[in-house]
């Protein structure tokens, strides 16, 4: 709206339909929307964070609510994150818990009676009600989301994305369960098949091909951000919080986001995070502001890729500290541009500031190289 009007204003100027007596008028009045227009914004922007902070106490408190709730029952309680879906049955005596990163299936039993047969049935059974439960229907009754106040509706959601696929449930069905007791508890665990990681990549290549194209990105970098991330766990959520495959923060690189795509810098709700299809488009538009907006002035393509790579972690400023000592990006363009990738790559190992960015950069740059050679193989 903003653009809208200062384009009207100048274009009444150019066609000679300024009404104004002179041009110092035009400019007092001009100068007056602007610092109209920039106060409206200032408001908007203060009301967005007070909404996310708002949101985030709700978040935390909800979190809480529910740990307490577990810990009743469990010593070890256990959330949803990154990397695990976890959802506990009504009564909290059994936890079935999806291991996206390690490709397992396990459900854990309180003071069960069962035998080792009714226990593996009952994980048999439990697994092909994953294969059915939609990501809508496992957000909708999450308990943290309900007592946080989280909305969703239906429509939003791809109708046919699940929780585990048809192929993974039909795979588990040919694993030997492997059963361990320890104290109380139980654990039932089904190992999915080598390669189980790839095979649910499959479902988004196509969006991350078409994202990555769209703003300048190897496919491969994308698919490699979100298995670091989420490991294509489509329920993906942080303590932070962040949301979905590409785990955006909505108060940080979502508002980079929403920026660079409608002009105004907006929260980004879980609704819209979990559902993939948005989630893999704000992920690649975040890579594509570092690669082409943080670290533009990085001439060599390697270099600013490794940059970005690691940005995505721990922020532009991290990166520039690690190169230069302080958070300029000019400094840390003239640093990289001095510099072969394997040299950059290196340095960034040595002084990113925290161990799990050095580890996502490994990561990240590996699994580039397997999806590329994935992708030549399919």
């Amino acid at each position: 709206m903003l653009k809208k009007q200062m384009i009207s204003l100048v274009t009444c100027s150019l066609l000679g339909w300024n009404t104004y007596a002179n041009a110092a008028d035009m400019d007092a009045e001009f100068e007056k929307f602007k610092q109209a227009s920039r106060s409206e914004f200032q408001a908007f922007q203060q009301q967005n964070e007070r909404e996310f902070a708002q949101f985030v106490k709700q978040w935390k408190d909800a979190e809480l609510s529910f740990k307490n709730e577990i810990s009743q029952h469990w010593p070890d309680v256990k959330l949803p994150d990154q990397q695990h879906w976890i959802e506990y049955s009504d009564d909290r005596l059994q936890r079935l818990i999806i291991d996206y990163e390690n490709n397992q299936i396990e459900l854990e039993l309180l003071d069960h009676q069962l035998s080792d047969q009714q226990g593996i049935d009952l994980m048999r059974q439990r697994i092909e009600q994953l294969s059915k439960k939609t990501v809508y229907e496992a957000a909708k009754n999450d308990p943290i989301h309900i007592n946080a106040g989280v909305s969703f509706e239906q429509h939003s959601f791809n109708a046919m994305q699940t929780l585990l696929s048809r192929n993974e449930a039909a795979e588990s069905k040919k694993a030997q369960p492997q059963i361990q007791r320890a104290g109380k508890k139980t654990s039932i665990t089904i190992k999915l098949p080598a390669g189980a990681t790839h095979k649910r990549a499959q479902e988004f290549v196509e969006p991350a091909a078409r994202h990555a194209s769209e703003y300048g990105l190897p496919t491969e970098l994308v698919l490699a951000v979100i298995h670091t991330e989420s490991s294509f766990n489509p329920m993906a959520r942080s303590h932070i919080p962040a949301f979905g495959l590409m785990q955006i923060v909505p108060q940080s690189a979502g508002k980079d986001i929403t920026e660079y795509l409608t002009g105004r810098a907006y929260l980004l709700t879980p609704q819209q995070l979990y559902n993939s299809e948005n989630n893999i488009k704000a992920g690649s538009v975040y890579l594509h502001l570092l690669n082409s907006r943080y670290f533009k002035k990085v001439t060599n393509d390697h270099n600013r890729l490794l940059m970005s790579i690691a940005a995505y972690n721990t922020g532009p400023g991290n990166v520039s500290r690690a190169l230069t000592g302080t958070t300029s990006l000019d400094a840390a363009a003239r640093k990289a541009n001095s510099m072969t990738p394997e040299q950059v790559y290196q340095r960034l190992l040595q002084h990113l500031p925290y161990a799990e960015t050095k580890n996502y950069l490994k990561k990240v740059t590996e699994r580039q190289h397997s999806y590329a050679k994935y992708m030549e193989s399919q």
